[in-house]
């Protein structure tokens, strides 16, 4: 029997100033319990999954964030 090659991980290009929209989890929905809180933990899954993007929008009917992509502080392009 032939033997399967692993799937090699693809490397997303995400080009700068592009709007991307961005899954929540759905546990974010019933954890908070203000707007406030619900957007505290939006903006705190995107700094942890995704630190090259911020924040503009966070949707909670549709559980999505829209981000843009920001150029990293230490590069002068």
């Amino acid at each position: 029997m032939a033997t399967r090659k692993k799937k090699e991980k693809v490397q997303k290009a995400f080009k700068e100033g592009l709007e991307y929209r961005v899954a929540l989890p759905f546990c974010y929905t019933w954890m908070a319990r203000t707007e406030k809180e619900y957007e505290a933990y939006a903006s705190g899954y995107i700094r942890i999954v995704h630190p090259e993007f911020k924040v503009i929008e966070v949707d909670k009917e549709k559980q999505v964030v829209v981000c843009i992509k920001e150029r990293p502080e230490g590069d002068s392009k």
